[in-house]
C-alpha cells in the first residue's frame, strides 16, 4: 500500500483460490501508525485486519443487480471495489467506478430506446436481447402480449384511461418478472413481450393472467361490471357489444438451435397468438410447443 498509493483495497484468498476477505489501504495504513504495530503484527495472518464480508459477484451477473448492490452498501465502502469469482474461485477484482459508468451508459442507452409511456424497452432492446440469447444457446419462453378489445374501450372511457390500463399491463408483466434472468419490453401500444428463461414460466404467465384480470376491474363503471361490457355504436351507426378488455399471449418455447435469428421467433410467434385469440373467457395464454423441423422432435399440441 505504501509503494502504491493507487492501490485502495487487496482481495484475501484461502488455498483453494476463493475469496474470504479484503484488506482496505485506509484500514492498513491507519492502523499501522499504531505503537508497536510491527511488533504486534509481523508475524500474523493479514485475516486479523481483513473485512471478512467483501463485495462478491458472480461473473454471470447482470450490471443491474451488480448496481443494486452498490447503491445498498455504506457509501465509506465503494471505494474498496469489488471481487469477481467463476464458479467460487478468484477471477479477478473491478473498481466500483467503472461499475456505476457502465451501468449509466446502460440506462442512457435504454432510455433511447424506452417506450415513454411505461419506461420499458422498446424494439431495439427487445431484439438486442433475443439475439444475444438465440446465439448463446439459451432456453427460454418468448411471450408476445396485447390487450383485447382494448379500442372500444378506449372509446367508451378515454385515452387517458386507457394508458393507464397499458400502465396495469407492463406493471403485472415486471412484477410476474424474475429481474435477474428475464426481460419485459413494450412492443408499442397495447403489444408486450416477455422473454422468460426462470424454470417456472408458465407459473408467471398464470400470475399475469389472474393479476391483470384482478387490476383493471377497477377501471370499469358498476353498470359494466355486471354487465360484462358495453353497447357502442360502429360505423354503421349500428349498436355494437363489446366485453370487457383481457390480457391475452402467445408463447413458443426457445430450445438451443430452435431459431437463427429473433426476427425468425418474432414470425413463429404468430400462429399461437392467433390461437389464443380464437378462444374466449378471461385473460388467457397458449403455448405452441412444436419445434422447428430441423430439431427432429415430433409436433405435439
Amino acid at each position: 500500500f505504501r509503494l502504491d498509493d493507487q492501490l485502495l483495497a487487496l482481495p484475501v484468498l484461502d488455498p483453494a483460490q476463493r475469496p474470504i476477505g479484503v484488506l482496505r489501504s485506509l484500514h492498513v495504513m491507519k492502523r499501522s501508525t499504531e505503537r508497536y504495530f510491527m511488533d504486534i503484527f509481523d508475524k500474523h495472518s493479514c485475516v486479523e485486519l481483513m473485512d471478512p464480508n467483501p463485495l462478491v459477484f458472480d461473473v454471470a451477473t447482470p450490471l443491474r443487480a451488480m448496481s443494486d448492490a452498490l447503491a445498498n452498501l455504506d457509501e465509506r465502502l465503494l471505494t474498496d471495489g469489488f471481487i469477481v469469482t467463476r464458479d467460487g474461485t478468484y477471477f479477478g477484482s473491478g473498481r466500483s467506478s467503472d461499475l456505476l459508468k457502465a451501468v449509466s451508459d446502460l440506462q442512457v442507452h435504454a432510455a433511447r430506446y424506452a417506450n415513454p409511456l411505461t419506461l420499458l424497452p422498446g424494439n431495439v432492446p427487445i431484439d438486442n436481447h433475443l439475439e444475444r440469447l438465440i446465439e448463446q444457446g439459451e432456453t427460454f419462453a418468448a411471450v408476445v402480449w396485447d390487450i383485447d378489445h382494448f379500442k372500444p374501450f378506449n372509446d367508451v372511457y378515454g385515452y387517458r384511461i386507457g394508458d393507464d390500463i397499458i400502465r396495469l399491463a407492463a406493471r403485472v408483466l415486471t412484477q410476474a418478472a424474475d429481474p435477474q434472468v428475464d426481460f419485459v419490453g413494450h412492443i408499442g401500444g397495447d403489444d408486450f413481450l416477455m422473454v422468460l428463461c426462470s424454470s417456472d414460466w408458465e407459473e408467471r404467465l398464470e400470475r399475469v393472467c389472474k393479476a391483470f384480470d384482478a387490476g383493471v376491474r377497477s377501471f370499469f363503471s358498476p353498470e359494466h361490471l355486471a354487465a360484462g361490457g358495453y353497447v357502442t355504436l360502429n360505423r354503421q351507426n349500428q349498436p355494437s357489444s363489446h366485453p370487457l378488455p383481457t390480457f391475452s399471449a402467445g408463447a413458443v418455447l426457445h430450445l438451443p438451435g430452435s431459431f437463427d435469428s429473433a426476427r425468425a421467433l418474432s414470425a413463429a410467434l404468430a400462429e399461437p397468438k392467433r390461437v389464443v385469440k380464437g378462444r374466449t373467457g378471461g385473460s388467457r395464454y397458449f403455448v405452441d410447443r412444436r419445434q422447428p423441423p430441423h430439431h427432429g422432435i415430433p409436433a405435439a399440441a
